[in-house]
């Protein structure tokens, strides 16, 4: 696991923990967990809610490591309340279309602003293999322990998102970038395009 402290982001959002896991064994049971704990009452549920509130993201539609930052930076800049952080309560609330800034990372990485959509396409699913899991501020050890307890998966470093092959056709689909594919040039410079094109299309998204 990764763990970055952001300066500009308040004590209880930063640091930010990002793990990356490939060969996840528990996909189905995580996601039954998530909904198990977005619908159960009471102190039963706050407790569920606590054990899994993360950012759990289907890494097959994360292109690169790039792609992840800019997502999670956006994530943090329009849920932050638009003022100096000397001039704020602590801790600041964020300011969130979704449950809570974790779910807010997938509207992040959306394409569109269709909440369901967001959760249903970046959000873990029942086959999904490859997975990132984020976390906004907390203890790193204590973070670590609660992601291990969740994800039965091999924990590799983020960078290796890089390397892996993305699969294009899915992933064409939910960018609309396959018409790129029309562009005549060396393969590795098409990814490379396509790459840049929905890590644009992420950034000024949120900048409009």
């Amino acid at each position: 696991m990764e763990t970055y402290t952001l300066a500009f982001a308040p004590p209880n959002l930063s640091p930010l923990h990002i793990a990356y896991f490939e060969d996840v064994e528990n996909s189905a049971s995580i996601k039954r967990r998530l909904v198990s704990a977005a619908t159960t009452p009471g102190a039963d549920g706050e407790l569920a809610r606590a054990a899994v509130d993360f950012a759990f993201i289907d890494a097959d539609l994360v292109v690169s490591k790039s792609h992840l930052t800019t997502a999670l930076l956006a994530t943090l800049l329009t849920s932050l309340p638009n003022a100096p952080n000397a001039m704020l309560d602590a801790p600041p609330v964020p300011r969130t279309r979704t449950h809570n800034i974790h779910s807010e990372v997938l509207c992040a990485l959306s394409p569109n602003n269709n909440i369901s959509d967001a959760i249903r396409r970046f959000g873990v699913g029942e086959k999904t293999t490859r997975m990132v899991v984020v976390k906004f501020g907390g203890e790193t050890a204590e973070v670590w322990k609660a992601i291990e307890a969740v994800v039965k998966g091999r924990l590799e470093r983020v960078d290796k998102i890089d390397e892996v092959d993305v699969p294009w056709s899915r992933v064409d689909k939910v960018y609309k970038v396959g018409e790129m594919n029309q562009l005549k040039m060396p393969a590795a410079e098409l990814e490379a395009a396509k790459c840049a094109a929905i890590v644009n299309a992420v950034a000024v998204k949120h900048a409009m």
